[in-house]
C-alpha cells in the first residue's frame, strides 16, 4: 500500500511540472528595450577591479523626471541694472511732460536784439616814429544797443555785459577797445536801450590800415561790428528758472546802412548754437 501510495504522489509532482513548463511556453516573452537599466542594479565590474573604483552610471540611464528643476535666479548685478534704467526712464519722461507742459502754457520766445546805431565823435590818426610804418590811433565812438523781452509772462535778467567793437573788414580790421555795461532786468513786454561808450588812445595801426580806414570813414562805408558777451536768466515772477551764457554779435555792416535802420543780431550759446533774434 504504501509503495502504491509513493508511486501515485510522484506521477503527480511530474504531471504538475510538466503543466507549469507548458504554461511558461504558451506565455510570451517580454523584450526589455535597449539601454533599459535596473534601478537598484548594481553595475557589472570587471574582473581585477575594486569596489572603489566604480562608477556613477550617466545620467542618459536615469529619467530627467528623477532630477529637480533648477530655478532661475537673478543676480544682483541684473536687478541693479534693472532698477537704474527704469527709474532714468521715468525721469525723462517726467522731464518731457514738464518742458511739453512750460513751452504750451508760457510759449516762451527768444530777445531780441538790435544795434540801433554807432556814433563816431571822434577818430583821428597821428604819426609814430620815422621809418616805422606805424601811426597811432585815437577814436571815441558810442553804440546803442536795442533789448526787447516779447514774452507775456516771462522775464529775462541780463548779467554784467562785456562789450568789444572793432571796426574794418578782413585784415584791415581794427578794434576799438571794450568796455563792461552793468546788468539789467527784462519785465515782460519791455524795452531796454545800453548806451556802450567806446574810447581807444593811441592804438599803433600800419599804414596800409590808416588809409583804408580813413576813406571809408568819409565815404561812411566803414563796417562796424559790436560782440556783447553775458548771461542770460530766464525767470518766472522772481523766481528764476535758469542762467546760460551768451555771445551777441551784432553789425557787420556800414555806418551809412546803421544812419537808416537797425541791424538784427546773432545770439550764441553752449559754443555752437546759433540763433537770430
Amino acid at each position: 500500500m504504501e509503495k502504491n501510495r509513493d508511486h501515485l504522489r510522484s506521477s503527480k509532482t511530474t504531471t504538475g511540472d510538466e503543466e507549469m513548463a507548458a504554461e511558461t511556453l504558451l506565455k510570451p516573452v517580454l523584450q526589455k528595450p535597449p539601454g533599459y537599466r535596473e534601478l537598484h542594479s548594481q553595475p557589472q565590474t570587471p574582473l581585477g577591479s575594486s569596489s572603489s573604483t566604480l562608477r556613477r552610471p550617466p545620467k542618459h540611464a536615469i529619467p530627467a523626471s528623477f532630477y529637480p528643476t533648477k530655478k532661475k535666479q537673478w543676480s544682483r548685478c541684473r536687478v541693479f541694472c534693472c532698477c537704474v534704467c527704469i527709474t532714468v526712464a521715468i525721469f525723462i519722461l517726467l522731464l518731457i511732460l514738464t518742458v511739453s507742459v512750460f513751452f504750451l502754457y508760457y510759449s516762451p520766445r527768444l530777445p531780441v536784439v538790435r544795434l540801433s546805431s554807432f556814433r563816431v565823435s571822434n577818430f583821428n590818426f597821428s604819426g609814430g616814429k620815422a621809418g616805422d610804418g606805424l601811426s597811432q590811433l585815437t577814436a571815441e565812438a558810442t553804440a546803442r544797443l536795442d533789448f526787447r523781452n516779447p514774452n507775456g509772462k516771462l522775464r529775462y535778467s541780463y548779467g554784467n555785459v562785456d562789450v568789444a567793437v572793432s571796426v574794418g573788414e578782413g585784415d584791415f580790421e581794427t578794434s576799438l577797445g571794450s568796455t563792461k555795461v552793468n546788468g539789467f532786468v527784462e519785465k515782460p513786454g519791455n524795452r531796454t536801450v545800453v548806451i556802450v561808450p567806446i574810447k581807444v588812445k593811441k592804438q599803433q595801426v600800419d599804414d596800409p590800415t590808416v588809409k583804408r580806414l580813413r576813406a571809408e570813414m568819409k565815404s561812411k562805408k566803414l563796417v562796424v561790428k559790436v560782440t556783447a558777451k553775458t548771461k542770460v536768466g530766464l525767470g518766472v515772477g522772481r523766481r528764476k528758472i535758469v542762467t546760460v551764457g551768451v555771445t551777441i554779435s551784432c553789425g557787420g555792416v556800414t555806418l551809412q546802412t546803421l544812419d537808416s535802420k537797425m541791424t538784427k543780431c546773432t545770439i550764441k550759446m553752449l559754443k555752437w548754437i546759433k540763433l537770430h533774434s
